[in-house]
């Protein structure tokens, strides 16, 4: 497809409430299957496996997918550094839906935290949106040393999510799932770029980037239920939909040569309002109703940091 950046926000936008829409049923789902889960320990394999049977989750994975859907169609349309930061459109959304399916007003603490997240990141979007390359330069080394990079520090935060400080948990594990959702959309668009190329379907970079893909989705898709399982969707949404525009927009200027057009003042300004965007998902974190102390301060001993369940009616 040509370049139509207008028409590729609007799928986007779309996207981003049926993201929104799959994070609220899928953490019912895993929380009713948990019954709350109040240590925040992570889940066994068997536990989310009896989750993923409730219609609830089945309806989210389905809207997942439309919003992926969406998102595929629209980096054909435009760069990523411009698509992805799009999507965060999904943390207010999801903040609605959560306040709405608890009968509750949003906190103003929370109003303001998602706020200052959605601001600063609709800015980050507009300075990567004026100053992104129309055009990709994909080298495959560049591709595979960028994924590395996401992989080791994905493997951090999974690490602190399963043993750190408890109120911190859902963060640290949607945060880790981020990192992996952000490098799928920036190898999706790298996928296109070897589609665009003479004889693409003879390149072996295809194929290794696919294999990459079905990983990373798997993988992603295990970290979220566990920040699902210990944690408020919202902090989920929140965490990818600024996680993610980050890695994707570092991705396309480091990976796929989007950044040539962008000036000092431009990247030390993206820089601001990244770390501004940040900081409102930490503040959502720090004054979400359902926060708590943990009962007992530091990091969980080895062998305590699991939860199984047994099998919860059907619902």
């Amino acid at each position: 497809m040509t370049q139509n950046i207008p028409l590729g926000v609007v799928l986007v936008v779309v996207g981003s409430f049926c993201f929104a829409a799959s994070a609220y049923l899928q953490h019912d789902a895993v929380g009713t299957q948990l019954d709350g889960n109040r240590e925040k320990k992570r889940m066994r394999l068997r536990t989310l496996l009896a989750a993923t049977r409730r219609p609830r989750w089945v309806m989210g994975l389905a809207l997942l997918g439309t919003s992926f859907f969406l998102q595929v169609i629209a980096l054909t349309m435009a760069p990523v550094s411009v698509v992805q930061p799009v999507g965060l459109l999904a943390f207010p959304w999801s903040v609605l839906l959560a306040a709405r399916g608890a009968h509750t007003r949003v906190p103003t603490p929370m109003k303001a935290a998602v706020a200052v997240t959605v601001l600063a990141t609709l800015g980050f979007g507009i300075v990567t949106g004026l100053h992104a390359a129309r055009e990709s330069d994909l080298d495959l080394s560049r591709v595979f040393f960028g994924a590395g990079i996401v992989y080791v520090v994905a493997f951090v935060f999974s690490r602190m999510g399963s043993r750190g400080p408890v109120e911190w948990r859902c963060l640290f594990w949607s945060s880790a799932g981020a990192l992996f959702y952000g490098l799928e959309a920036a190898l999706v668009k790298s996928v296109i770029e070897f589609v665009r190329m003479p004889k693409w379907y003879t390149n072996v970079g295809l194929v290794a980037i696919a294999g990459m893909l079905l990983v990373g989705a798997l993988v992603a898709g295990w970290l979220i239920q566990q920040g699902y399982a210990t944690g408020p969707s919202e902090i989920v949404v929140g965490s990818m939909t600024v996680t993610s525009p980050v890695v994707a927009v570092a991705y396309g200027i480091g990976v796929l040569g989007e950044g040539l057009r962008i000036t000092v003042p431009a990247a030390v300004l993206m820089a601001v309002l990244g770390a501004i965007a940040i900081a409102g998902v930490v503040l959502l974190t720090r004054f979400h109703p359902d926060r708590r102390e943990p009962e007992l301060p530091g990091w969980s001993e080895p062998g305590e940091d699991t939860l199984d369940s047994p099998p919860a009616s059907q619902g």
